[in-house]
Formats: C-alpha cells, structure tokens, sequence
C-alpha cells in the first residue's frame, strides 16, 4: 500500500527527470536552490495559485497535501488558474513536486544540520540513568532539572521553615555571655550574629595566638581574650551598616566646642592600621574634618582589660590635636546630647541628693559645698559646684515611671573611663587617664591618700584638674614617649586599662591604667567613698556596659590650640584593640545585660539615640 511519503517520492522522481537537481541522500541533503522560473508570468501565475478549502472533491486538500506545512487553501479560485485546464494542471505539478522536495528535507526523521539542540548524525548512548525500572526517557537534563528545584524547594523552606525553628530554640536562648555561637562568633547589640567562621567573629582571625591571654602585673591573675579587632583589611570603611561592631558618626561634636566635623569619610584601613584623618577641609560650614569611631550598642563589655597600640598624630610638640580612646555608658551615645543629658558622668546607685539638679536641695537652700565651690575654675561660675540636671534614672525614681530596669529602685546612667587623653605639655606629649564621674566631692576634691590611689610610676601625677561643674575629673596624666608621634617616630605606643566593676556597691571595685604593659596608677573605689559635705554616697566604679569609642578632635575646650605650629593633614593610627576578660569568671560582654538592660530603653527613646538634634537643654 503506498504511502504518503512514496508519494512524495515519486514526484520528486518528476522532479528530477524535469532537470531539478534533488539528492535523496539525507546525509549531504543541501538547501536547494529556488525553483526556476521561466517569466514573470511564470512566477505571479505560481504565486497567486490557491486551493480551495472544503472536505474531498475537486476544491479539497489532497492526500498527497496532508501534513506538508504550509499547505493553503481558499474558497476562491484565481482568474489564472481558470483560464486553461492544461496550464493549470501543469503549474500544479510543479507545486506539487515543490512541496515534496520541501517535505524531503524538512521531514526526513534524520538530524539537521541547522539544529543547535544537538550533533548531527551522532547519537548518544544513555548512560546507567538512561533507564530506571524500564523507563528509559530519563535524560540527565531532566535529572538536573528536577534536581535544581529540589534544591530551591528546600532552601525556601529552610528559610521559612526551617530558620525560624533555629531562632527559637537555639539562637534566641543563647547565652550572650558567651564568647560564641557554636565556637563561630559572637552577637552584638543589635540582636546581629555571625554564624561563619572568621567572618566578623568578636576575636579577630588575625589576633595573634600569644596574643589570647594576658596576665595583670599587678596581682598575676589571668585573663582570656573576649574580643579584638587588628585592623589588617586593607579599605575597611565604617559607615552604618559596614561593619557588625562597629560605626562612624557623622555629626558635630559641639558639646566640647570641637572645631571638626565628625564624618566616616575620614576613617579606613590601611597597611593593618586603622587611620583617624584630622585634614583642613570643610564640611559643613566647620573648616575641618576628621572621625569618631564607636561601638555603641553593638560591642560592650562590663569589666575586664582593654588594651589598644596607638600612633599619635603630629609631633610630641604639636599643641592642639586631641586623640582620645575611652569608654561610655551604652545608656548614653557619645555625639548625641539627648541621650547623656541626666545620664552622663553619673554612676550612682543612692537615692539622696546626690540625684537631684545642681546637687542642691529643691529650694536651692544648701548643702552649703554646692553653693560655694572652690574648685580650679569655680571663680568662672559663680562658685557652683553643678551644673547638672539631675540623674534621670535614678535609684529615687517610682514605680511606673521611665526606667531601664532592672527595677526602679537602681540607679542607672552612663558612666566614662578613659584609656587616654592626649596633650601636650612642655614640649612633651602626656597621656591623661582618667575616670569621670557624678555627683561630685566638695571642691572635686577626691580622696588621693597612698591607701586609695596609687601612681606606679615616676612618669605619672595626679592631675592638678581635678573637674569643674559638669564633671568630677579623677585622673592622673603620664609621660608618653616622643617616639609614639606620627612625625616623632611613629613607633606605637600601648595604653590599657583594666577595671573591676563594684558589685556591691561598697567601694571594693577598683581601676588601674597601663601605658606600654607597665601600671601607671590604680584607682580603688574607697577614694569616691561617700561624701559629709555634699551629703552623697558612695559613687561606683562602672558595672554599666560600656562601649568603645575612637575619636581625634580640634578643641580650645582640652588644651588650646597653637594654629602655628599643628599641620594637617594629620592621623591617628591604631594597630589593634583588645579586651579580655578574668578567667574562671562568667563573659560579661553585651550591651542589653540581664543586670543592667539596655536595649528596651533605647528602643522606647529611639528618636532621642538616632537624632543628634536633640540637645538634651
């Protein structure tokens, strides 16, 4: 029985008889080329050739047409095809033959070689997948394929499924006293948790081994490493959201008169420093630029040792650059007036008059030491001992009023230590290592007996500013080597400090400062032991958690500026920053401890810890 592809066969046997060259060779068929044609007659007569629609009969499709693409009919017949029976059966024998010779290079069943799917005439066998329990249309694509969205089904699940089981149960009820989430890595204050290994954990991968544990001098006990940063990434840069540990400030530090504008486009990393840039160059309307780096509510600690190497800015003569690296209160954020006001220097857990404005009764009638201060500058203010607002969260304050808890009846604020202040004096640069606190003694005097405040070293004195009415400034200053200046040497110089938070809130806590590994001086808490004159109590050494802050400044406020003789641009450079902490002792290293939260307060007075707008006056 012949068939429709015989059919087509023979015609195009027509074909070839009529001189069309036609290869049935499926494996050289070549496109042919186009049908010839004798007139423009010729080519408009096949062109308007059409074949009627319908079922059979003479205006049918016929079988030999079935199946050929493009195959057209039309209910109309053409006026050429009309005119002569025997030029029409002609013209149709040639689009006959056409269409066969378009079926047989279309629709041979053989490979193509236009088709880009695969290799012609090669065929490849199926692999040990080609068949799996007698279905053998498996094909490696389709398992890829299959594959590929298994893996995508699972990773939405785990995301939505999956993690939010994790949170619950795991990360959620972690321990943030501790050093790590599984060994990888610690959490910050903001709730945000490394989970890679070396990747933005609270130690630091390059933190030298030797470097994991220190041992106090002073009494020889030992202490392991609870967070560092070495800052050997080249291009770090610390605008908010770079770094988990980390941000740069963009404000005007106007609470000390400071001449700069703080913005993170003068702080990065370089040659495994971190750089402080002090540059002549204005922003908005300050005539100069430079940076302050803070850890605020993302790394804080309550106790311990911290330690930075530092290369001073300038040269050991230079008078006017103030680089500083101290510790604030998380209750309070350094730059953010609204947020110190009534928090800052306080630590204080009495509930007397201590708390109140002024440290002055509310009829402003005494104690007598509030209304007549002699202190340094007290000629300057009328002889006020403060000028402070009062504690805002003190130990006083009633039930159902604002508080950061734990309870209402502790005293809460934001405490500063500093590791060190720099100036110059007679020629030479002098660290100042201090601790600021409120209320005050009567006439800042406080108690610098041998048995409660030792120097350690020849290098080291008592600072002879002992505070004026919006600090108690208790504080000693020590030689810094010339070396340790940027134009002097620029060799780094090591300055720490380890402190003992008073638990007990009955003076055992204790402070001492280091400079280059060696004790400068120790502060025992028995020296802010209440005070008859004043009528407060005893002040505490901090048991806040306490974030880091990094800042070089311009200010007549510290030392006054000698314009002729500082150049810019300058830097202060940092080569590390450590902090340990006691061994055998709990990690005390969040910013929202259970003893002292802070995060539901800043997150109820968040407007006031985001808008540096907000005095605090």
């Amino acid at each position: 029985m012949a068939t429709q592809q015989d059919a087509f066969k023979a015609d195009a046997q027509r074909a070839r008889q009529d001189g069309l060259p036609l290869s049935t060779d499926t494996a050289s068929l070549q496109p042919p080329s186009r049908l010839p044609v004798s007139s423009s007659a010729t080519r408009v007569e096949q062109l308007s050739l059409t074949t009627p629609r319908g079922r059979g009969g003479a205006g049918g499709i016929s079988p030999a047409q079935r199946g050929v693409p493009n195959a057209k009919s039309d209910t109309n017949t053409s006026p050429a095809s009309s005119s002569s029976s025997s030029s029409s059966a002609e013209v149709q024998s040639k689009t006959s033959q056409a269409q066969a010779i378009a079926w047989l290079y279309d629709y041979t069943g053989g490979a193509e070689d236009d088709d880009w799917l695969h290799v012609p005439g090669v065929e490849r066998k199926r692999g040990i997948l080609g068949c799996v329990f007698g279905w053998c249309k498996v094909s490696v694509r389709g398992i890829i394929n299959v594959g590929v969205l298994l893996v995508l089904s699972l990773a939405l699940l785990m995301l939505f499924a999956g993690y939010p089981v994790l949170y619950h149960f795991d990360i959620s009820n972690h321990d943030r006293k501790a050093p790590g989430f599984f060994g990888l890595g610690g959490t910050n204050g903001s709730g945000q948790i490394p989970l890679l290994p070396d990747l933005f954990s609270l130690v630091d991968a390059d933190t030298p081994v030797a470097a994991h544990a220190w041992k106090n001098p002073t009494d020889g006990s030992t202490y392991h490493i609870v967070f560092s940063d070495e800052f050997e990434q080249d291009g770090r840069t610390f605008w908010p959201g770079d770094d988990p540990f980390w941000e740069a400030v963009d404000l005007h530090y106007w609470v000390t008169g400071d001449f700069e504008w703080y913005s993170p486009e003068a702080i990065n990393t370089t040659d495994g420093f971190l750089n402080i840039w002090m540059q002549e160059r204005e922003t908005h309307n300050l005539n100069f630029q430079s940076g302050m780096l803070q850890s605020w509510n993302k790394f804080c600690f309550q106790g311990g040792y911290i330690e930075t190497s530092v290369v001073l800015p300038g040269a050991h003569d230079d008078k006017g650059f103030w680089p500083a690296v101290w510790m604030l209160g998380n209750l309070g954020r350094a730059g953010y007036a609204g947020t110190t006001q009534g928090m800052w220097p306080y630590s204080y857990t009495a509930c007397d008059i201590g708390t109140l404005p002024n440290q002055t009764q509310p009829d402003q009638t005494g104690p007598p030491a509030a209304l007549n201060a002699h202190g340094l500058y007290s000629k300057d203010v009328d002889y006020k001992l403060s000028f402070l607002e009062g504690q805002r969260c003190s130990a006083c304050t009633c039930p159902g009023e604002d508080h950061p808890g734990p309870h209402h009846g502790v005293g809460r604020s934001s405490p500063e230590i500093d590791i060190f202040e720099t100036q110059v004096q007679q020629g030479h640069g002098e660290a100042s290592q201090s601790f600021q606190i409120a209320p005050f003694d009567a006439n800042y005097t406080w108690d610098q007996s041998p048995s409660v405040a030792t120097l350690h070293s020849a290098d080291s004195q008592f600072n002879p500013y002992t505070g004026g009415v919006y600090q108690e400034a208790v504080s000693a200053v020590t030689r810094v080597p010339d070396s340790a200046y940027a134009q002097s040497g620029g060799v780094p110089v090591t300055m720490g400090v380890q402190y003992e938070p008073d638990w007990t809130g009955n003076g055992s806590g204790s402070i001492t400062w280091f400079l280059n590994g060696r004790p400068t001086w120790t502060l025992s808490g028995a020296s802010l032991a209440p005070n008859q004159d004043t009528e407060i109590g005893q002040r505490l050494i901090p048991t806040e958690p306490m974030s880091i802050v990094i800042n070089l400044a311009l200010s007549n406020g510290f030392q006054k500026v000698q314009w002729n003789q500082i150049q810019f641009p300058a830097v202060m450079r940092l080569d590390y920053i450590r902090v340990y902490q006691k061994d055998g002792e709990p990690n005390r290293i969040s910013c929202d401890p259970p003893d002292h939260p802070t995060a539901k307060y800043i997150q109820d007075h968040l407007d006031v810890y985001s808008n540096i707008n907000y005095t605090g006056e």
